[in-house]
C-alpha cells in the first residue's frame, strides 16, 4: 500500500455553530473555543455529514477550426449542508427564522455566520471552516415527524463571500495541532548484530507541545536496509553488520535514526 495513513482522517466527531450577529469575533485558533454570541446547534446525523458543493456556469470557447482554447466560468455558489436532529430554539430559529414559540410566521432567512467543526480524536487534529462573508440558510427537502424516527432537518447554507478579499473569501479555516518537526531519539545508535534497541519518537507541535508518539497507530517507521536493520514500534534490530537509517513518520513529517551495526 503506497501512501501516508497520518494523512488520512476519520471525522468522529463534529459540530455545528451559528451567529445571529455578522461582527462576533471568530475564535481565535483551532484550540480556541467558541465565544459569546455563538450558538452550538447540538446533535447532528453523523451519517449525512457536512456533504458540499460547488456551482458554477462554464462556456468553453473554440478556434476556428475546432480546438479549445479557453474556459470561462461564471455565477459560482458554494452550498453547504448539515443534518441536525435537536428540537431547541437555535434550530427553530434556523428552520423558521422571525417565528416565536407561539406562531409561526411566513420564513425570511437572514444572514447569519456559521461554522463547522470536525475533530479526529486519534490524530488530536480539530479543523474548522468558518464563513468568511456570511450564509443563508434554509431547509433542503421535508421535514417529517413520525413514530419511528428521530426527527431530522437538513438544512441547506448557501455560503456568500467576502467580496472586500481579491480573490474573494468564502471561509476562513483553522487547524489545529499541525506538526512542526519529529525529533528521533537518540539521533545515532551502534549495536552488535543480535541486539535490540529502543528509540523515541517525539513530535514538537506547532503551538510548540511536544508529544511522545512513537506508539501512536499513526506513527509509521521505516528502515533503508533492512538486511542490516529492522524496525517495529521504535525497537530497531540489528541483523547484519552495516549501516542503515531508521526513519519514523507522524502526520506527514518524518525524524531520523542512523544506526551502524557492528
Amino acid at each position: 500500500m503506497s501512501g501516508d495513513t497520518s494523512n488520512a482522517r476519520l471525522w468522529a466527531n463534529a459540530d455545528f455553530w451559528v451567529a445571529d450577529s455578522l461582527t462576533t469575533a471568530n475564535p481565535a485558533d483551532a484550540n480556541t473555543a467558541f465565544g459569546p454570541g455563538w450558538s452550538m446547534v447540538g446533535l447532528l446525523d453523523g451519517d449525512d455529514g457536512f456533504p458540499e458543493s460547488r456551482d458554477e456556469d462554464t462556456s468553453d470557447h473554440f478556434a476556428w477550426g475546432g480546438d479549445l482554447v479557453r474556459t470561462s466560468r461564471t455565477h459560482f455558489k458554494a452550498t453547504k449542508k448539515v443534518s441536525i436532529l435537536e428540537d431547541n430554539p437555535t434550530t427553530r430559529a434556523l428552520i423558521w427564522p422571525g417565528s416565536t414559540q407561539t406562531a409561526i410566521v411566513v420564513p425570511k432567512p437572514v444572514p447569519i455566520k456559521c461554522a463547522w467543526e470536525t475533530r479526529d480524536p486519534e490524530a488530536g487534529i480539530v479543523y474548522r471552516k468558518i464563513t468568511a462573508g456570511h450564509a443563508i440558510i434554509t431547509p433542503d427537502g421535508d421535514i417529517d415527524q413520525n413514530e419511528t424516527d428521530l426527527q431530522k432537518v437538513q438544512l441547506a447554507a448557501v455560503i456568500y463571500p467576502d467580496t472586500s478579499t481579491s480573490p474573494a473569501t468564502l471561509y476562513i479555516q483553522q487547524t489545529s495541532l499541525a506538526v512542526a518537526s519529529l525529533a528521533i531519539a537518540p539521533a545515532t545508535k551502534a549495536l552488535t548484530a543480535g541486539q535490540i534497541g529502543a528509540l523515541t519518537a517525539t513530535a514538537t507541535l506547532t503551538d510548540s507541545t511536544t508529544r511522545d508518539v512513537t506508539l501512536h497507530p499513526s506513527t509509521a517507521w521505516s528502515t533503508s536496509a533492512a538486511a542490516k536493520a529492522t524496525v517495529r514500534y521504535g525497537y530497531v534490530t540489528a541483523v547484519a553488520a552495516g549501516a542503515a537509517t531508521i526513519t519514523a513518520t507522524y502526520m506527514g513529517v518524518s525524524g531520523t535514526c542512523a544506526v551502524t551495526v557492528s
